[in-house]
């Protein structure tokens, strides 16, 4: 018996169902294919995205590392060129020449605008700290002797230069990273070091504003492993020895620059490390995140895959297949979104790093490098005819404002000069500060010299007028130098040199006036700069000689004593007075041994002196920032003179310079029983307040009156009150520069208490006070009249 066929339908439904698992299994395998490749691309993505992120940003904090030791070293250099300017030749020279108050200021003035510099400093061949930004004078002995940034330099006298791991302040305690530079003589013998003091502290914060968040690190590592910074903070392996991770030392000191995966030497986790390597300095900075991390969000985009699998076996493949397109259509535009969001914050970071290493931070003018390159390109210019004008500028008052209202108001100050400069330059000239209470202005488009001098007398102008400090009405006024190129030269250094030259010039001539450079004044630079090392010289070498003048009493005319007046018997310019070497000496320090020599030797020779012979000596307004009183009191037990046969001179200078120590100063000295004299009276910023705020025991009338005594009726006034104010407030009042008969006449008559001049005796020797001493029994004859 033959079957019967098969009914068709039979066969294709277990044909079909099969066809619908097969499809269906089909469908969830390739589901899971995938699912499988999109993990992947996304965990290589992942991957690459951290990497490029680090990367960028080990670049950008490479870079402003590079920068922030790069101005160091620049500082640097700055101040090794002042040292060889000075032509130091011994220690002793290096200790006296650096140890000074103007060395102090000009550290603190060349760190000011460096916010990442705490402190720079030099230090002899001895360790001995001689100047530092933080303090002056030095009151105690501090020694680096000891530390390595020190030891190194002074034990190898090949190597200039040493980048130190963080080492604890000598005196503060703080850790700062030193980078310090090794000085010698011309030949080759080792002087010390100038150092500058990064702050750690500051470095860290800087760190830590721009971390990755949570399980990142950022590290700045020495090229010999030692850990010199780092967020979080690791303080315990700061500075010290380098890691064990022999294969990351390797990287280090081949200076590599790369992304790679390994085992944190600080912390032993796994990590994504970018590393980059300064060019310049033998420094690396490396950015790392822990694997984990980085993958975390891959691992929560992996269970939505599964969680999607899971509604692919139960779900319609059309669905699925839009599920996973719309998560990676998702996936891609956050990532999209956070590549634009990182580029610009790198566009941010990069563009604030340059506007600072360009600018100064508290006035935001340029600083001397964008002053520098706007120079060049001015010069630039003028070699083709289009002539430019270089302006120095100085405030007069800025000190004072300083000093009685504080830094803070300074710093005001500054700012609204800067804003009264702006409104007088042109958009296309450049304003720059230099630092301090200087600025300079590059004017270009100058068709004549004189449009210089029209620019400085509207500076002069603007700047005169009294500023409003919160209520507090100050003057600045300014002081003006210009050098114009091409006429004085081609040079930037020399225009910018040329300029300032022209400013001390101004500063000389009274100050709120403005002066261009002359060729001459090359000269009476070198002069100054050659005086100033001859100072120091004929200190040493004892040519420093005292000559006395006569002071006699009116009418009578008799000898009541004697001022001694200070000279210097140079070996080739001969015999100088004061006003040839004092203000040198004053600028260089040297003015408080020189004072303290004129006091001794004055005080000696009068010792010897009839008792009622007093003896007049001048005193500098800087011996008031040294121990005044103790030096005085020393020299008159020296010399065994009685206190009240010592007469002090003071200008007004001191007064208007008024601090509280300045009036107690003058109080102590008037304990001791020495009398105290006003100097030069009537003229600079005479005060009547002067006379009422300290008891002088003497006022002495300047020479400028006594020249025109009774050839001037204004003269013939001022002194007739001086004397007739002086003699109601008990004062004793003497005439100085004393010359004719007639001038002697009218101050008798006016009721001058006592006289001194070439009408009663030149300044005179030792030898030649001594004979007169002995021969001086009758009043001082008048000298004989010249024969018609």
């Amino acid at each position: 018996m033959l079957a019967s066929p098969a009914h068709p339908d039979a066969d294709w439904l277990p044909r079909g169902a099969r066809w619908l698992v097969i499809s269906g299994a089909a469908l969830f395998v390739a589901a899971c294919i995938a699912a499988g490749l999109l993990l992947s691309h996304l965990h290589r993505q992942f991957n690459a995205d951290a990497r490029r992120e680090l990367g960028n940003l080990a670049l950008v904090l490479a870079r402003y590392t590079e920068n922030s030791f790069r101005s160091v070293e620049l500082l640097e250099d700055g101040l090794l060129e002042m040292v060889g300017s000075l032509n130091i030749r011994s220690g002793q020279e290096f200790d006296e020449q650096l140890s000074t108050l103007g060395v102090h200021l000009d550290l603190q003035a060349r760190i000011a605008a460096l916010v990442h510099v705490d402190a720079a400093f030099f230090a002899n061949a001895q360790g001995i700290v001689v100047a530092s930004s933080r303090s002056w004078p030095q009151t105690a002995a501090a020694s680096i002797a000891d530390r390595p940034y020190f030891e190194v330099l002074r034990d190898n006298p090949g190597r200039r230069r040493y980048l130190a791991p963080p080492t604890p302040g000598v005196r503060s305690g703080i850790r700062n990273i030193y980078l310090t530079r090794r000085i010698d003589t011309a030949d080759g013998r080792f002087l010390g070091v100038v150092g500058a003091a990064l702050s750690l502290s500051e470095l860290e914060a800087f760190l830590s504003r721009i971390a990755l968040g949570a399980g990142s690190a950022i590290c700045v590592w020495r090229r010999d492993g030692v850990l010199m910074a780092r967020h979080p903070p690791a303080d315990a392996i700061i500075g010290g020895p380098p890691p064990g991770n022999l294969g990351f030392q390797n990287i280090l000191q081949r200076g590599e620059s790369g992304i790679y995966r390994a085992r944190s030497a600080v912390d032993g986790e796994d990590r994504i490390v970018a590393a980059r390597a300064l060019t310049d300095y033998p420094v690396a900075v490396t950015v790392s995140r822990r694997g984990d991390d980085v993958l975390a969000l891959w691992r929560r985009e992996a269970g939505y895959t599964a969680a999607a699998l899971l509604a692919l076996a139960i779900a319609i493949p059309g669905v699925v297949l839009l599920g996973i397109r719309a998560l990676r259509s998702r996936d891609l535009l956050e990532q999209a979104r956070t590549e634009v969001r990182v580029l610009e914050e790198q566009r941010r970071s990069q563009a604030q790093i340059a506007h600072l290493a360009h600018h100064d931070p508290l006035t935001g003018l340029a600083n001397r490098l964008l002053l520098r390159t706007r120079l060049d390109e001015a010069v630039a210019r003028a070699r083709r005819g289009q002539a430019c004008a270089v302006l120095c500028l100085d405030l007069d008052h800025f000190k004072d404002v300083n000093d009685t209202l504080g830094h803070a108001f300074g710093d005001m100050l500054l700012r609204a000069v800067t804003e009264r400069i702006r409104t007088v330059v042109r958009e296309t000239d450049t304003i720059a500060r230099l630092g301090g209470d200087e600025f300079a202005v590059v004017q270009t488009g100058v068709d004549h010299p004189d449009d210089a001098g029209v620019l400085a007398q509207r500076l002069i102008a603007a700047l005169g007028v009294p500023f409003d400090l919160d209520g507090n009405h100050v003057m600045a006024g300014v002081s003006i130098g210009i050098a114009v190129a091409p006429d004085d030269g081609l040079d930037s250094n020399q225009l910018l040199q040329d300029a300032d030259m022209a400013l001390y010039r101004a500063k000389s001539a009274g100050r709120g006036c403005y002066r261009f450079f002359e060729a001459e004044m090359n000269a009476q630079a070198l002069l100054r700069r050659t005086l100033q090392v001859d100072i120091r010289r004929g200190l040493q070498a004892g040519e420093f000689e005292l000559f006395y003048q006569p002071q006699v009493s009116l009418p009578a005319r008799r000898l009541t004593g004697f001022e001694a007046l200070l000279r210097w018997r140079h070996p080739e310019r001969g015999l100088l007075t004061p006003d040839r070497f004092v203000p040198l000496a004053e600028d260089m320090g040297l003015i408080l041994p020189l004072g303290e020599w004129v006091l001794t030797q004055a005080c000696a020779e009068a010792a010897a002196w009839p008792a009622d012979k007093k003896l007049a000596v001048n005193l500098s307004p800087v011996q008031f920032t040294g121990s005044l009183v103790e030096t005085v009191t020393t020299a008159l037990h020296a010399a065994g003179l009685d206190a009240a046969r010592l007469e002090l001179e003071v200008t007004e200078t001191v007064l208007l310079r008024e601090t509280e120590a300045t009036l107690v100063t003058l109080h102590r000295l008037r304990g001791l029983g020495v009398a105290i004299a006003l100097d030069d009276f009537g003229t600079g910023y005479s005060s009547l307040g002067y006379l009422q705020r300290f008891p002088f025991d003497k006022v002495k009338i300047d020479r400028t009156f006594i020249r025109s005594l009774g050839k001037s009726r204004e003269s013939d006034a001022i002194v007739r009150s001086v004397i007739d104010l002086c003699d109601a407030l008990d004062m004793v009042t003497i005439a100085e520069g004393v010359e004719t008969e007639e001038q002697r006449r009218i101050l008798t008559a006016q009721g001058c208490d006592e006289a001194q001049g070439h009408l009663f005796g030149r300044p005179m020797t030792v030898p030649e006070i001594r004979d007169l001493l002995r021969v001086q029994i009758a009043p001082l004859p008048a000298p004989p009249r010249a024969s018609a």
